[in-house]
């Protein structure tokens, strides 16, 4: 069956074959949003299909899920086939290079007759070396030189960056912009703003009312190598570390379009265009020009931005061109979950030293206390990995686990000697593997000292769908499971999610009053964030958790809350932002 990719980058294609053929602008956005959302699925559209629930993706019709059906039934779609032949192949091969849209990729496949989609890049890029596009109508030697660095980037490919290692160094740049005393502001763009796990390219935009000046001041940064290329609008900079950043210039009083422009999604904006076009208002990043007079509205910040075309503000996290254009014409964008609503972390790892099944944590309890109350928490869970469980017999396990109880009540008895106030309370957890089997790695006499359990897969990742759906919905059966810890167990450029039926998962959540992780460390972000709206739309509750080892990882857990806000999490939804009481009703 195709993958969720390999369907959007169909959709996408038909999509590219209605916008340079037809100019069929309402298909080509359909198409689009269509393969947008699917491609950010974490739950298979074959499964969606196999559950006649393919409309319930945003943006997938009646008229997009039937040649879908198709598809997944007979292995190909007759319409999709049809579609993509009014065009040579050669264009397919040349979407996304950058700066290479449907109608530049069309235009160079038709004159030069690359009728092959996998020699199309290589076929383009002897063309520039011959010199045969200088000279073209629109192809300067700018767009020319672009072309050619975007198809070798294309060739020597990179890992897309965890959104953990791009945001530090945007965020150490933005400091020493702000600094500067003619920035005004600076502020990260693209995927780092909207707070995308991974990050493709890191752009920055710089707030002045002179650039001239400015720029020269910027580029006094101790940290670049390289500018590689400079204009009056961007600047193109290469760093030591080897990250290459574009810096881009806005006014004061341009500054909201600019950011909300370059933040995007593409999809975002399209929708948001199409939306101001019904107010004959068209945007762009200089502003909002009323196309019947042509003046222009500027806006000086974001929600100014959105006020002017009567919308309220809508968060950088939800702008992914999915239903929040539509939720805003009602009024209904909600209150984002925020850190500060978090009262505390029910997933750390202390240092407590016992034969475990994994990793021990690094840090005692009482580091663990005091990194709580800089914080603000009221409340930490302790959960470690459960013993061993082949090694150790049920005695010898109950005398480790009653030994570590005793050092998590004298740790924090140790730290209550050192303040006087703020005590924070503690929960006393495990972190259970899931076996293959279903079964808990923990004997039934061992858990009912608990007072919860986080339930995990750590190992056979390759199970078929409906055993791993079996093996979690038989963990979490038992009273003690409350939460089902990085569910789908995906580590980002390293393991693919596992195979789960995440609707039947969900459903058995909510009949259960199960609590789903969104785990914060960087390297998992998992519940990744379509699969959280899905549970919130559905009424299970999520708890956003750190997964810490060390203290100093404990401050992940505001990578946890942006996932959660980018499916839609208010505080309501989020079991962690509970008062002790309350939490502990939603525990047990």
């Amino acid at each position: 069956m195709p993958t969720n990719q390999e369907i959007a980058t169909t959709l996408r294609r038909v999509a590219a074959v209605f916008e340079v053929i037809d100019s069929d602008f309402f298909r080509t956005r359909a198409y689009q949003n269509a393969a947008n959302a699917i491609e950010n699925l974490t739950i298979s559209a074959y499964d969606l299909f196999e559950q006649k629930k393919l409309t319930e993706i945003p943006g997938v019709g009646p008229n997009i899920a039937n040649h879908l059906d198709e598809l997944f039934v007979k292995g190909k779609s007759s319409h999709f086939e049809r579609e993509m032949k009014r065009v040579p192949a050669g264009m397919f091969g040349l979407l996304g290079v950058r700066g290479i849209g449907p109608k530049i990729a069309y235009r160079l496949s038709k004159k030069f007759h690359l009728r092959f989609e996998k020699t199309a890049k290589n076929d383009l890029l002897k063309l520039i070396k011959e010199n045969k596009l200088t000279g073209m109508e629109g192809f300067g030697d700018k767009l020319i030189a672009k072309l050619k660095t975007s198809i070798d980037n294309q060739f020597n490919k990179k890992v897309r960056m965890l959104q953990s290692e791009a945001y530090p160094i945007a965020d150490k740049l933005i400091s020493y912009l702000k600094a500067i005393p003619l920035v005004k502001t600076a502020q990260p763009l693209g995927s780092i703003r909207r707070r995308l796990s991974t990050v493709g390219d890191i752009d920055i935009a710089i707030c002045t009312n002179s650039p001239s000046n400015v720029m020269p001041e910027v580029l006094k940064y101790p940290e670049i190598s390289k500018v590689i290329s400079q204009g009056e609008a961007v600047t193109r900079i290469k760093l030591k570390s080897g990250h290459e950043v574009d810096l881009k210039i806005g006014r004061v009083r341009q500054w909201g379009s600019l950011l909300q422009h370059y933040t995007g999604s593409k999809l975002h904006n399209i929708s948001l265009r199409t939306f101001a076009a019904t107010k004959s208002l068209s945007l762009s990043e200089h502003g909002i020009k009323n196309v019947k007079n042509n003046k222009i509205y500027l806006a000086k910040d974001e929600k100014e931005f959105y006020k002017k075309l009567n919308l309220p503000y809508i968060p950088p996290e939800l702008r992914e061109g999915e239903e929040e254009i539509e939720w805003a014409k009602e009024n209904h964008i909600p209150n984002l979950v925020e850190i500060s609503d978090i009262k505390g972390d029910l997933h750390l790892h202390t240092s407590f030293d016992f034969p475990t099944s994994h990793d021990l944590g690094v840090s005692s309890v009482r580091e663990m206390l005091k990194t709580a109350h800089q914080l603000g928490y009221q409340y930490l869970g302790l959960s470690d990995h459960n013993p061993k469980f082949n090694d150790l017999s049920v005695s010898q396990k109950k005398k480790i686990l009653d030994k570590r109880k005793l050092w998590i009540r004298s740790e924090k008895q140790e730290y209550e000697k050192t303040v006087k106030s703020n005590k924070i309370k503690i929960l006393i957890g495990l972190e259970i593997d899931i076996r293959k089997d279903g079964e808990l790695a923990l004997q039934e006499e061992l858990l009912k000292d608990l007072d919860y359990a986080i339930v995990s897969i750590h190992s056979s990742f390759d199970l078929s769908k409906d055993e791993n759906t079996t093996r979690i919905i038989k963990a979490l059966s038992h009273p003690k499971a409350s939460i089902l810890g990085h569910p789908t167990g995906r580590l980002i450029n390293q393991r693919d999610s596992i195979k789960a039926d995440w609707l039947r998962i969900i459903d058995f959540c909510k009949a259960q009053g199960k609590i789903l992780e969104v785990n914060a460390s960087p390297q998992r972000l998992d519940l990744p964030d379509d699969l959280v709206k899905l549970a919130i739309r559905s009424g299970v509750k999520i708890c956003i958790n750190s997964d810490s080892h060390d203290v100093n990882q404990m401050a992940n857990l505001l990578s946890g809350v942006y996932v959660a806000r980018r499916g839609w999490a208010t505080k309501n939804n989020v079991v962690n932002t509970f008062s002790f009481t309350d939490l502990l009703k939603m525990l047990k």
